[in-house]
């Protein structure tokens, strides 16, 4: 075959600024080589940039420093129970290698100079299966955004408000400040730090731009170089092994030799309606991803023989839409006391308190295959009185919400069900019932409040379980409630060394992929907060480490 021609060269090749492209960047410039970050957006940090930041890292350090160590035998049990066989996506192998490596990661960012903090009280998904503990994610510090330079007018940001709130100490505190001291507390806290940062003339970044934020900066002072507004259009390949990649540059297109490999890091193909309508029951029109995430990079991949995994599912969650019919991806709401999610006959389904994926799921198996049926979230008057909803204070709800079909509000539940669609007596059925169940303190149908996840995010001034209490008190409300997602899930099928393979599970050489362009090592579940970010940190350092033999 004749030779190739090149616009330019570099060691590494990475695609996507999200944490496991700007972790794989780093790796590489770490060890002295040039690499090249392609970022499709005039925005760098992608969908990590939106999340919360965390990283689900079993046995990190930090939790050995706070007297809790943690065990990869552990770690592994409790994987393989709540993962179960779900194929090569989450090999043993695969998952072997991210627990090792999972543990090496807080020690690598602070090598680094990355303030690490460990979310002490935020438990596993599953806190009660096997191997389950409490304490495994971990985020970085907030980070001044004004050290970013010239850099900081491109960060993606859902919102622009500056944020200091922390997963580690606030975030599941704030929709009890009016409920407990520690939640109050909390809640001045986030206040108060935010007028200390800009009397300092700081601006301060939180959960996912901290994250991305420090990632990037160092990466870039480490000669990393980030080109913005750069989409990939072409994997190059020679006698079977990817050795490069055209990418478009102002309209120009430039041929980059990979010198030790491509890494894909570009996300899923969340916002991708064809693809997604292909493999999902759903299209883009609830995810609560940054723009970017289109699939070129799972499309162009398997235009050169690679195999695909887990197409059908996503990082699902219930949400709920704002005034404007924009999704809010739910967390804190729907777990508090006097809730239910019911479905379009006035009956509950689901444990409203459990991880938001087995709700997006019981949400999607309402109509398996087909389009999902109507949901909605039923509140009495104490929950909007008592808790934060979204961005909603206690007690004040925006009346352009009220004033969308996206909300509604009645003296009755008769009167409640009549405005949504909802079978009355189906709904007054299903609430009586429920009542009984928060009398005792027991749900007897679906378990809500048996564990530590569930109470995580409950009110402890509620007894004898702070996940459940009485729909009694009108006006009640109606908060219409989609099936939303973090991100699909399907991908591009990896080995423990991140290496794409092919349909028969071989390695296509100089070609390595992490994050949501990959099927995820986490199977069809989420066992902790940020499973998302800490597989793609790992992978796409051990991807690097592979390509450089080390």
């Amino acid at each position: 075959m004749s030779e190739l021609s090149w616009d330019e060269e570099a060691d590494l090749v990475v695609v996507g600024s999200g944490a496991g492209g700007m972790a794989a960047a780093l790796r590489g410039a770490e060890q002295g080589k040039r690499v090249v970050v392609l970022e499709r957006e005039a925005r760098w940090g992608g969908t990590s940039a939106w999340s919360g930041g965390g990283m689900w890292l079993p046995c990190n350090p930090l939790m050995a420093r706070d007297g809790e160590p943690d065990s990869p035998e552990d770690a592994l049990r409790y994987m393989d129970t709540v993962i179960g066989d779900v194929g090569p996506a989450s090999s043993p192998e695969r998952r072997r290698a991210f627990v090792e490596t999972a543990a090496q990661v807080v020690p690598w960012l602070e090598q680094h100079g990355m303030p690490v903090l460990r979310a002490s009280e935020y438990p596993d998904y599953y806190p009660d299966k096997p191997g389950g503990r409490i304490g495994r994610g971990v985020e970085l510090d907030v980070f001044n955004e004004r050290d970013l330079g010239p850099w900081a007018a491109t960060l993606s940001t859902m919102d622009p408000t500056p944020y200091i709130a922390m997963t580690t100490k606030d975030v599941f505190l704030l929709p009890r400040a009016l409920r407990t001291w520690r939640g109050f507390a909390a809640t001045s806290g986030v206040m108060l730090r935010t007028i200390g940062w800009f009397l300092s003339l700081r601006k301060p970044l939180g959960i996912g731009m901290a994250l991305m934020a420090r990632l990037t900066q160092r990466a870039l002072e480490l000669g990393v170089d980030l080109r913005l507004s750069s989409p990939l259009v072409e994997l190059v390949s020679q006698d079977g092994a990817v050795v490069g990649v055209v990418c478009e540059q102002g309209g120009v297109r430039k041929r980059i030799r990979a010198l030790r490999g491509v890494v894909l890091a570009a996300g899923g193909f969340a916002k991708n309606d064809t693809l997604r309508r292909t493999h999902q029951p759903v299209g883009g029109e609830y995810t609560s991803v940054a723009p970017g995430d289109q699939g070129e990079a799972i499309l162009l991949g398997t235009e050169l023989g690679a195999a695909v995994a887990l197409m059908d599912d996503a990082w699902w969650g219930g949400s709920f839409l704002d005034a404007d019919g924009n999704p809010m991806f739910s967390v804190t709401e729907r777990s508090m006391p006097h809730c239910i999610l019911v479905n379009e006959a006035g009956q509950r389904f689901t444990n409203e308190s459990a991880s938001y994926i087995d709700v997006g799921h019981a949400m999607l198996a309402q109509n398996p295959g087909g389009p999902p049926p109507p949901f909605w979230l039923i509140l009495d008057a104490r929950h909007r009185r008592r808790y934060l909803f979204g961005m909603a204070p206690p007690g004040i709800t925006p009346k352009s919400w009220l004033a969308s079909e996206n909300l509604f509000k009645a003296p009755t539940l008769d009167a409640l069900a009549v405005q949504c669609g909802i079978n009355g007596e189906g709904l007054k059925a299903t609430v009586a019932r429920f009542n009984t169940f928060a009398a005792v303190g027991v749900d007897e149908d679906f378990q809500r409040g048996r564990t530590a996840y569930d109470n995580y995010y409950g009110d402890p001034t509620v007894k004898p379980n702070p996940n459940l209490g009485t729909i009694e008190q009108g006006p009640f409300y109606a908060v219409r409630m989609v099936p939303g997602d973090l991100g699909t899930k399907g991908g591009l099928l990896t080995d423990e060394h991140a290496r794409v393979l092919t349909p028969e599970q071989r390695p296509i050489p100089g070609l390595y992929a992490t994050g949501n362009s990959t099927a995820s090592v986490m199977g069809r579940t989420y066992p902790g907060p940020g499973s998302t970010l800490g597989p793609a940190v790992v992978f796409g350092m051990r991807g690097v480490d592979h390509a450089l033999g080390q």
